[in-house]
């Protein structure tokens, strides 16, 4: 005890920043977009692309051992036969329907696709997708009730 009288203490906490559900929406959006977009400038410059993840598995003795894996990507983004590009942002695993039942976004050319993911990335900063984020997770929690 005579250590512990050496130090002051104080009734003092820490205070936790807590984040609200349409911050946490936005995070995870700008997270998946950044990876769209990493994924999208690898495909036109021709490179390969891959998020590697920890993994953890238990080896013969026991113990559990981290390992790392590629992460399993899907692009957002595809082609009709026109040639004609097209995106698809995704909640879960589902179309996230942006303005009604549109889902999709014409891009046009494969070397505009960066351009388009960059203005989403800013819409989803700026709040604009909060309304169509809500819905999909209103309807996907209701979904997931169901069962």
């Amino acid at each position: 005890m005579a250590n512990l009288a050496k130090l002051k203490l104080t009734t003092a906490t820490r205070k936790v920043e807590e984040k609200t559900v349409e911050e946490h929406m936005r995070e995870r959006m700008l997270a998946n977009l950044d990876e769209q977009l990493a994924l999208a400038k690898a495909m036109i410059s021709g490179t390969a692309f891959a998020v590697k993840q920890t993994r953890y598995k238990t080896d013969e003795n026991g113990e559990r051992v981290a390992f790392e894996k590629n992460k399993r990507l899907r692009q957002w983004f595809w082609h009709d036969v026109t040639g004609t590009w097209f995106l698809e942002l995704r909640y879960g695993n589902r179309p996230l329907k942006l303005n009604g039942e549109m889902a999709a976004i014409e891009v046009g050319e494969r070397g505009q696709l960066v351009g388009v993911l960059e203005t989403l990335i800013a819409a989803v900063k700026a709040g604009e997708l909060d309304k169509a984020m809500a819905a999909a997770k209103k309807d996907r929690l209701a979904m997931l009730r169901k069962g």
